[in-house]
């Protein structure tokens, strides 16, 4: 048998599982104490029709015990079900502190107003760590009557989250926004051009404590005519600073970009071939750009560097268009390399 309980080793919090042989009784051969071939640890939630991914993390021996040490903390308030060599052998309900509600929705983004018909992704930025696995009931899509717009997210066992778990990436269903597709031909776009729509975080998304939200969190959003063209970062219009100044350079583009790809594409190198040393941020409706040196800007030449992989906010990047019409020649993927550098002079 195997006794399973909350426990700590090296300092950081674990699931023990403490193997004793036991005999089958068809009269198999004991199982070793501490040998242990697969061991999985996943989250249970009620509100979640079917299982949920198991839990990153790895196992560590301590003694003859066997220890599950997540890569995320354990959440509480939230019930595991710890699994040996495939085989369901206990439930554990992490204890919940009373703790009041902390976190906020920082921001939904797009920031526009308007965006296109064919909006590839949303990104919900939190105040603190977040639990994954409540993504899906969580965030929705509704019109101005309240009801949701069905399908119009991807479904996906695996939330997309940054490093930290402060940024949630919401995909919109790419198979109901590519023409040609069977889910495109069936249903249409997720969204309608003249239908405003609301993106819609509810208070019940329960931050890394287990604790839910202090208050939910809308963007409303009315919808254009789509976007299919790459994005050309020749086309963009530089305001560009004297040597000598810490003036910004700001750069001003053609129409909304990813405000996420925004965050780590653009970079400007010095004279000297060098990453200049300063503060970015992208401006109001991420139709705009500016870094800030911490020190004078050196004399002579500069390159603002773009990376190939920059998307606007229909998923269009610098070499592709996301859906593009194979007898459009404008259309046709462009062979920019993996970067595309704009000089100027200070």
């Amino acid at each position: 048998m195997a006794a399973v309980s909350w426990s700590r080793v090296g300092g950081e919090e674990c699931v023990r599982i403490a193997m004793r042989p036991v005999v089958d009784a068809r009269a198999r051969p004991p199982i070793p104490t501490g040998q242990v071939a697969d061991v999985r640890v996943r989250p249970r939630l009620t509100d979640v029709v079917g299982e949920l991914p198991a839990m990153a993390g790895s196992l560590r021996s301590d003694g003859d015990d066997v220890c599950f040490v997540p890569r995320f903390g354990f959440v509480e308030g939230t019930t595991y079900i710890v699994t040996v060599d495939g085989a369901d052998i206990a439930t554990l309900t992490r204890p919940r502190a009373d703790r009041r509600p902390a976190t906020d929705v920082v921001d939904i983004l797009p920031s526009a107003r308007v965006v296109p018909r064919n909006l590839l992704r949303v990104y919900v930025r939190f105040s603190a760590p977040m639990s994954e696995g409540y993504a899906t009931d969580h965030v929705r899509l509704l019109d101005d009557a309240g009801r949701e717009l069905a399908g119009a997210l991807f479904s996906t066992d695996h939330e997309l989250w940054d490093a930290a778990r402060l940024r949630l990436t919401v995909l919109l269903d790419p198979a109901r926004i590519k023409r040609g597709l069977a889910p495109h031909r069936e249903a249409g776009y997720p969204l309608q051009p003249g239908v405003p729509f609301r993106v819609v975080v509810d208070a019940g998304f329960c931050d890394a404590r287990g604790t839910p939200l202090r208050a939910p969190r809308e963007r409303r959003y009315d919808v254009g005519d789509d976007e299919r063209r790459r994005v050309v970062p020749e086309s963009w219009a530089l305001t560009t600073p004297r040597g000598g100044t810490v003036d910004p350079l700001d750069v001003a583009f053609d129409r909304p970009l990813d405000h996420g790809l925004l965050a780590r594409c653009l970079t400007v190198n010095g004279p000297d071939g060098r990453r200049v040393d300063a503060s970015a941020r992208s401006g109001p409706e991420e139709r705009s750009w500016r870094l800030t040196p911490h020190a004078p800007w050196a004399a002579g030449r500069h390159q603002l560097v773009v990376d190939a992989v920059l998307e606007d906010v229909a998923g269009n990047s610098v070499t592709r268009v996301f859906d593009r019409d194979l007898s459009r020649a404008e259309d046709q993927p462009r062979d920019a390399g993996t970067e595309v550098a704009l000089g100027w002079t200070a």
